[in-house]
C-alpha cells in the first residue's frame, strides 16, 4: 500500500516538473544565472534549452545571442 502511494506520488511530481509552466521557471532561473557570470556555455545551453522548449511548449523566449 505504502509502495504504491510513493510509487503514485513520484510520478506526479516527475510528470509536474515536466510540465511546460516548470521548464519556463528553470529556464529563467538559468537567464538569471547566466546574465551573473556571461560565461558562454551557460548560453549555449540556455540557448538549446530555449529552443526545445519553444517547439515543444510555445513559450516565446527570444534566444540568446551567444557570439
Amino acid at each position: 500500500m505504502i509502495v504504491g502511494i510513493i510509487i503514485i506520488s513520484s510520478l506526479v511530481l516527475f510528470q509536474n516538473f515536466n510540465s511546460c509552466a516548470a521548464r519556463q521557471f528553470s529556464v529563467i532561473d538559468e537567464i538569471i544565472e547566466y546574465e551573473r557570470t556571461y560565461d558562454p556555455n551557460i548560453c549555449v545551453s540556455i540557448a538549446e534549452k530555449i529552443d526545445l522548449l519553444n517547439v515543444e511548449c510555445k513559450a516565446g523566449f527570444e534566444t540568446p545571442d551567444c557570439g
